[in-house]
């Protein structure tokens, strides 16, 4: 059952309703709020808002009882914040703007002026340059959409396109379970990183067997358990067994943990170029991760502006003939 049938329940419709207003009665009181305490004044915020004062401070007086405690400390020349009043002040300018961002975005997106595209996106993948190119290609040709850009692991992507907390997704297809449709960009795959001063390092070639029995700093379960799932599949098929020491959520926790010295690592052979300067990416012979990078959507929400930002990206990798 979800959080918002949940509340039906406990509450009814009549309850609900009820909550509503009380929300709405809290936006006005704080709107109020905010004219009186930049101006320090209830006359003058009055005048302001153009109402009477006495209908001011029943608001404030309002506000007040909603939140438990006194917001002003009334003086002969005017009024003062207290504490509380100027966190709150703080807290409520915010909201409010955020109220105001929300109307004017739909606003322009409801008359066409704008569109809006969400991206979750893997940050591995921006090492492949076809995708900041891509994206500010997409922006500078596509001035009316807004871009919202969120970086997620691909497995997280592909639950965010799930729930439809996203549009678009840009991930490696890793086996995860969907009816998506994608196109494909480049073709991606796993490297070793290890410390400049690892006695493997200093090997002319690497080959799956040097691993056996290898401290690897691996890939946390909750969060990356399909990729860790083909490493140890492609490990086991060499007949090759690895200790993990201890598992990290990013590339760059990783990273640090191996230019530390406290392991060896795989990570994806795009990431060759932000490693630290005493960590080294190297091949492994007789082993292989293929991960094809893609975008990917959901059918029924695919528009002309979500099509125009896949061919974008598509052409990007073409231009610089990276496609697989």
């Amino acid at each position: 059952m979800t959080a918002d049938a949940s509340d039906v329940k406990a509450y009814g419709k009549d309850s609900l309703g009820r909550l509503g207003i009380r929300r709405a009665q809290l936006l006005k009181n704080l709107q109020h709020f905010v004219v009186a305490a930049e101006l320090g004044s209830f006359h003058k915020a009055a005048d302001r808002l153009a109402i009477v004062q006495s209908a001011l401070s029943r608001r404030i007086g309002e506000l007040e009882i909603q939140l438990g405690g006194r917001l002003f400390e009334r003086e002969p020349t005017g009024v003062r914040l207290t504490l509380a009043g100027e966190a709150l002040l703080e807290d409520a300018s915010r909201i409010l703007r955020e109220v105001d961002l929300a109307i004017r975005r739909f606003d322009l997106i409801d008359s066409g002026q704008v569109s809006l595209l969400r991206v979750g996106f893997n940050g591995a993948a921006m090492m492949f340059a076809p995708i900041p190119d891509g994206l500010q290609r997409f922006r500078s040709t596509n001035p009316t959409v807004e871009l919202r850009l969120t970086p997620m692991l691909s497995e997280q992507a592909f639950q965010a396109l799930a729930t439809g907390a996203i549009d678009i997704g840009l991930a490696y297809e890793l086996g995860y379970p969907h009816a998506l449709k994608s196109q494909q960009l480049v073709l991606d795959d796993l490297a070793l990183a290890l410390p400049e001063h690892h006695p493997l390092a200093a090997k002319a070639e690497l080959v799956v067997e040097h691993l056996d029995g290898a401290d690897f700093i691996g890939m946390d379960l909750a969060q990356s358990g399909l990729m860790a799932e083909k490493v140890a599949q492609a490990l086991q098929s060499s007949g090759v067994a690895i200790r993990v020491l201890m598992e990290t959520g990013s590339t760059e926790a990783t990273l640090s943990l191996v230019a530390a010295g406290l392991g060896i690592a795989f990570v994806n052979r795009s990431q060759s170029g932000r490693h630290p300067p005493n960590v080294v990416i190297r091949h492994v012979d007789g082993f292989s991760v293929p991960l094809p990078l893609k975008l990917f959507w959901r059918a029924e929400i695919e528009t002309t502006v979500l099509l125009r930002f896949v061919e974008t990206l598509a052409g990007q990798f073409e231009a610089a003939g990276r496609v697989v």
